[in-house]
């Protein structure tokens, strides 16, 4: 009799050890700052808050039972990392890729994704999904490799200024000595005049240039537009 007072205790203790257990758990993974969910043959099962907060939901029980459809921007989306989680669950138990997500509101973003399963028997069947919004990786990377080409083009833009304007002062300077003559009229001393003026002006737009921008040209290639990026829209 006593004997199954102290069995029944134990087995209290093991249920209130494993609860506790189970507790600070679930207060650690709630705690996280990346979106952590269970899902089962690619139905959500359970969710922790960051991944409401991540996707735009207000409630857990709009991800419990839903496939995981829901956060493909299409069909063609959740097919393709379908292929990409099944193969690589195959061969080595996890899943590790950046994919574009969609939230509810239909906005889509980048994320990296990080899946494991319990084993290769049937890889789907349940599985830790972790998601990272690096949306704003993806921007810093972005507006870094920006600032590298605008750098660039201060750089060239400075050189072209320094060797173009000194011969182009002496165009201008010669170009008031002559008067008109047999050679060369009024009217194309003119245009000398008004071509050298222009090539000052490009000049100028080069020296103020203050954003990286583009424009389409001839060739199917891209050429910086010096007009567009320059801070002087006069």
């Amino acid at each position: 009799m006593k004997g199954d007072k102290n069995k029944k205790k134990n087995i209290q203790k093991c249920d209130e050890s494993l609860k506790n257990k189970h507790n600070i758990l679930e207060k650690i993974l709630e705690a996280s700052p990346v979106g952590i969910c269970l899902v089962e043959n690619r139905v959500f099962t359970w969710v922790n808050n960051e991944m409401l907060k991540m996707f735009g939901y207000e409630e857990k029980e709009d991800f419990e039972d839903a496939d995981v459809h829901m956060i493909y921007k299409s069909f063609e989306d959740y097919t393709t990392a379908g292929k990409i989680i099944y193969h690589d669950l195959m061969e080595k138990g996890k899943s590790d890729f950046d994919f574009d997500l969609k939230r509810k509101d239909g906005t889509i973003f980048k994320a990296h994704i990080i899946i494991t399963s319990n084993g290769p028997e049937n890889s789907i069947e349940s599985t830790i999904v972790i998601i990272t919004d690096i949306s704003h990786r993806e921007e810093a990377q972005k507006a870094k490799m920006e600032k590298q080409k605008l750098q660039g083009v201060l750089e060239m833009a400075g050189a072209v200024c320094h060797e173009i304007n000194q011969p182009l002062q002496t165009i201008i300077g010669y170009s008031t000595l002559y008067p008109d003559n047999d050679i060369i009229s009024s009217r194309q001393m003119n245009q000398i005049k008004a071509q050298a003026k222009r090539i000052g002006e490009i000049t100028k737009r080069l020296s103020n240039i203050t954003q990286y921008k583009t424009i389409n040209y001839p060739g199917n290639t891209k050429i910086v537009d010096i007009w567009g990026s320059s801070s002087d829209n006069s």
